[in-house]
């Protein structure tokens, strides 16, 4: 841990008006040994995150981009789809969330509840493994072949009497998902609840978030179709800021005839 602590140190020892630096200035500014700091440095520039110039000069390299490509894809993310999930939320008049792929699972980082006093009110920051309910089933559909059955392959826990625990029919609930380019469950994470989600795209046509509306059966009933055609519009604006495209994968046909039943 001290280790750990000393390289961080080391990074935020560069600064606009020292961008470079000696490793004997390096040992000066975190307080180590000279030979301490040369070990420090050999390891970080081994992983890319410091640089060494003409001169014998240390940088910042460019690994660090990575790191900041992802806070900003984050950023930029939640501020575009908050007023799109408002809006969602508006039309439909049901609980509104933006998930967020995390791994193999799903967090939910917005939520805007319905008006009504029944809802659905799922908790923002709550993690859920992709294969329960529509908000993450949306985003393991389109994840690659390979991670699927990762995924498929592990046991499936039920969260209620309706949870896909079977790979097999999880397989082709999936496969209705591709083709649909949104999903639809019922009862499956929440007793008694519709959930009709769509998924996010970036740039790099990869799903990294979904958008999902959840509210009582009875409520939602024939407003379905409606509501998934609005699901997908929002998805498709959200995916647009973070530079996808139309040739990338569909994010829907709107055909209802496929969706969840379980």
């Amino acid at each position: 841990m001290r280790s750990l602590t000393k390289g961080l140190d080391i990074l935020f020892a560069f600064t606009r008006l020292h961008s470079s630096l000696t490793v004997k200035e390096i040992a000066q500014a975190v307080r180590v040994p000279l030979p301490t700091a040369y070990r420090f440095v050999k390891v970080l520039s081994e992983k890319g995150f410091l640089e060494r110039d003409t001169a014998g000069r240390y940088r910042l390299g460019l690994r660090l981009l990575e790191l900041e490509g992802a806070l900003h894809h984050r950023m930029d993310l939640e501020t575009a789809a908050k007023p799109l999930v408002g809006e969602l939320a508006r039309i439909s008049e049901e609980t509104v969330q933006l998930t967020l792929l995390r791994g193999d699972q799903g967090i939910c980082v917005f939520v805007e509840e319905s008006p009504s006093t029944l809802r659905v009110a799922p908790e923002r920051g709550r993690v859920v493994p992709l294969h329960a309910g529509a908000s993450v089933q949306a985003m393991l559909a389109f994840l690659p072949r390979e991670e699927q059955e990762n995924i498929l392959a592990r046991p499936l826990k039920g969260f209620t009497p309706d949870t896909i625990t079977d790979p097999g029919k999880l397989r082709r609930r999936l496969q209705a998902i591709r083709r649909n380019g949104y999903a639809v469950t019922r009862g499956e994470l929440y007793p008694g609840a519709v959930g009709i989600a769509a998924p996010v795209f970036d740039r790099e046509h990869r799903v990294v978030a979904s958008i999902a509306v959840s509210g009582p059966a009875q409520r939602i009933g024939e407003r379905q179709k409606l509501i998934a055609e609005h699901t997908v519009r929002v998805a498709r604006k959200i995916s647009r800021t973070l530079g996808w495209h139309q040739h990338g994968p569909s994010l829907g046909r709107l055909t209802v005839g496929e969706e969840g039943s379980g």
